[in-house]
């Protein structure tokens, strides 16, 4: 008899991603379909029906290496701070605005200082674009007829497994990044004190509770069986720390996709305080498990690198050496639609400076690959002087030789790339054994990076050089803005 299997579906930006797990925490098989998101538009932003096609050919190709009647239980993972509205009939009413998406930053601006403090007591953070609420305010600003006609509003992952369910639901790591949780529930008054309708936020379920079943149309186009259960799923960086069997203190995790993330682990019980530095530099955000990590997000580091590759191509990733020279000016400002953290600035752009007809793409390559060690490294100086023993590395940018290499130079810390680099696949369907009773931990296996002790003279250069040409660039691109608003006025 063929073992049962876990489904996980991981809705990224860029790409679905899904992998069978078996009870023995063994990939049966996996597969990925790019989608990419809208180009010419004026922030970032996605089709939710393209997601739900990336998710059939998916499957597709998943039921090419699996039986897909085998799977008994189904989990989901999605990108976080997404905002889909949807009709009476779970219609998507326009775009899905990403978490990168920078059109909110007025509203968010023009909070009251109670509201902000009220936000921050409640959920450690301090309101930004890198937030749902951005999003939510900006539909609510602009185009109020279409948040009148919304019946709710879903993260990526809901509205995919709205798809295969009919019901509408969310669960805690998606919904904090809303800014409008506290302790556990929405906050009705604070929903109301930023002007939105409390009738648009959707019940909360845990991240392994089972938020309906696959019903018969879904199963008719996906192959999956009727009546399968799903759990409701987590954002994608809780989902990835499933994946690894959560985040044990002094470890780091860096998730190095569109998004590049960094992740500490923060402990249990009531929501921790950071550290004085990291306040307002990383944010506060609860687990599937119910436990709370610091979270890091580099919002353009891998698609500043998804961007370069469609330019110079792709043999210059594999080209890109790992060596530093210290004596070259070639910097890479990797900000293409923002900075995240620490300082949030949406209005920042890409700058590569330093390029002489000599440069090559390779050196191109190498130079954004040291630009997101750079600004890893400058997160966790910001963690409070703690010692960590080692770095977990996941996410597609694992796979380029030289990244890894750089960032264990850089950080001066191990790191261990996990040879599943789609770790927020296999967390979904970690959640989607524990909504049957099940607890599953995948196998995995590294291989690690050390400190090269040489080079560290070489990066010390380089990065005291990057930090000076990245103040220099902020200045100079507020004092252009500024330009431009007062031409404009």
């Amino acid at each position: 008899m063929t073992s049962p299997l876990s489904l996980g579906i991981d809705l990224g930006t860029t790409s679905v991603k899904v992998a069978a797990l078996t009870g023995a925490g063994q990939l049966a098989g996996a597969a990925a379909s790019h989608h990419g998101i809208e180009e010419h538009t004026d922030g970032v932003q996605a089709d939710p029906g393209v997601w739900w096609a990336s998710l059939l050919r998916a499957l597709s190709d998943l039921g090419d290496q699996v039986d897909l009647t085998r799977v008994c239980t189904i989990g989901f993972s999605g990108n976080m701070s997404s905002v889909v509205l949807v009709d009476e009939a779970n219609k998507p009413l326009g775009p899905a605005l990403l978490l990168a998406d920078p059109r909110g930053a007025d509203e968010i601006a023009r909070l009251s200082d109670e509201i902000r403090r009220q936000i921050l007591e409640a959920t450690g953070n301090e309101p930004g674009t890198v937030f749902a609420l951005s999003s939510l305010l900006w539909w609510r600003e602009h185009d109020p007829e279409t948040m009148t006609r919304a019946t709710a509003w879903l993260s990526a992952k809901d509205y995919l497994r709205l798809g295969l369910t009919g019901d509408v639901a969310t669960d805690p790591t998606d919904a904090y990044n809303s800014l409008l949780l506290r302790d556990g529930q929405w906050d009705d008054a604070l929903i109301a004190a930023v002007g939105l309708e409390r009738r648009i936020f959707p019940p909360l379920l845990a991240s392994d509770a089972v938020a309906g079943r696959l019903h018969a149309q879904a199963a008719a186009v996906t192959g999956l069986p009727v009546g399968v259960p799903i759990a409701t799923g987590s954002g994608d960086v809780a989902a990835a720390l499933a994946g690894m069997g959560g985040l044990s203190a002094g470890t780091l995790a860096v998730s190095l996709g569109t998004s590049v993330t960094l992740m500490a682990a923060l402990g249990e019980g009531p929501r921790p305080s950071l550290p004085q530095d990291a306040q307002g530099a990383l944010t506060v955000h609860p687990a599937a498990d119910g436990s709370w990590f610091a979270l890091g997000s580099l919002l353009t580091g891998g698609l500043a690198l998804n961007w370069l590759r469609s330019l110079v191509g792709s043999d210059a990733l594999t080209d890109a050496g790992p060596d530093p020279d210290p004596g070259d000016l070639l910097m890479f400002l990797p900000y293409l639609a923002g900075t995240g953290s620490p300082d949030y600035v949406p209005t920042a752009t890409g700058t590569i400076l330093g390029i002489t007809p000599a440069t090559t793409a390779a050196q191109i390559v190498a130079a954004l690959l040291e630009a997101v060690a750079f600004d890893l490294a400058g997160l966790v100086d910001r963690l409070d002087g703690q010692r960590w023993s080692r770095v977990i590395v996941s996410g597609g940018g694992g796979r380029i030789a030289a990244w890894p290499q750089v960032i264990a130079d850089i950080l001066g810390t191990p790191v261990d790339v996990l040879d599943q680099p789609d770790l927020s696949a296999l967390g979904a369907a970690v959640l989607g054994w524990r909504a049957v009773g099940d607890a599953v931990s995948p196998a995995l296996t590294t291989q690690t990076f050390t400190q090269r002790s040489a080079s560290v003279p070489a990066w010390d250069v380089r990065r005291r050089r990057y930090e000076l040409v990245r103040g220099l660039s902020m200045d100079l691109a507020e004092k252009i803005l500024a330009a431009q608003r007062k031409a404009s006025a």
